[in-house]
């Protein structure tokens, strides 16, 4: 489906491809572990995705032999070995360049390369959860596909308020997400209930409230992707990453104007809970 995916699918349709992934643990209780935030980098068409994914490749290649251990302990290799090589056969393993890993000169690099893309984070204080959502793992399953599906719609309603997208023509939202295992005791897959979210609306009867629908029809594809090989992803594990860690200086040193700055780059950002 890669190279013809939008001419199968279409049917006059407009499309979202939208890259996550997380940084942090869903714990309370933990000093280390005040935020957790989930995000990352978002697409329009699959042939901005496809050339995102090689300039990024390419500023990649440029760093992680620094990171490599397998080739500074192999000294018949040098630094461009890193770059010439392909990654799926080589016997080294060189490591993902993850955002907790990065030097800050690499990690600015990197950054000031996303920054010109659109992206989108969720973050969620963990001392403001309520306590019964950390009682098991599929209760916490269930949160983080609410937080999914909380940030995919405030992008689409962004995208809408901005008229890059038509809420009454078809929308296919291609949704990448790192492999992790998502467990939800819900009564719907995480696909279905944005879909039903997004198209149909939902009514909540215990708090008699009701949201409408902002799309007039939405097609979801859920996939999940191996970061070390899916660029989009490793990008948004980065930015996570950043937002994560100004997040947390935020709470700590109670700088609201430093946090603000340090992120104005995103196009949404939602708080939770």
């Amino acid at each position: 489906m890669q190279k013809n995916e939008e001419q199968i699918l279409s049917n006059n349709s407009q499309f979202i491809y939208i890259n996550m992934d997380d940084s942090g643990r869903l714990v309370k209780g933990e000093p280390n572990e005040l935020v957790f935030v989930y995000g990352g980098i978002f697409f329009l068409s699959l042939k901005e995705q496809e050339n995102f994914s090689r300039q990024y490749r390419s500023l990649v290649d440029q760093i992680k032999s620094k990171y490599c251990k397998s080739l500074k302990n192999d000294s018949n290799l040098n630094n461009n070995f890193c770059i010439s090589h392909y990654s799926k056969t080589c016997k080294y393993t060189c490591p993902e360049l993850k955002s907790n890993m990065l030097k800050a000169n690499d990690r600015r690099r990197l950054l000031n390369f996303i920054k010109r893309y659109d992206t989108s984070v969720a973050v969620v204080s963990n001392h403001k959860v309520k306590d019964y959502i950390f009682d098991s793992k599929a209760s916490k399953g269930r949160f983080k596909d609410y937080i999914i599906k909380r940030e995919v719609k405030r992008i689409v309603e962004n995208l809408i308020s901005q008229n890059r997208i038509n809420p009454n023509q078809p929308v296919t939202l291609i949704l990448n997400l790192d492999e992790q295992t998502t467990v939800s005791n819900g009564y719907y897959d995480l696909a279905s209930s944005i879909k039903e979210e997004l198209q149909f609306g939902i009514i909540n009867y215990n708090y008699d409230i009701s949201f409408p629908p902002i799309l007039s029809s939405v097609s979801i594809i859920l996939k999940y992707k191996n970061s070390y090989y899916n660029y989009p992803v490793q990008a948004a594990d980065l930015l996570v990453g950043e937002v994560r860690h100004c997040y947390y200086n935020y709470l700590q040193n109670n700088d609201f104007e430093t946090y603000k700055k340090r992120t104005n780059f995103l196009n949404t950002s939602i708080y939770l809970p």
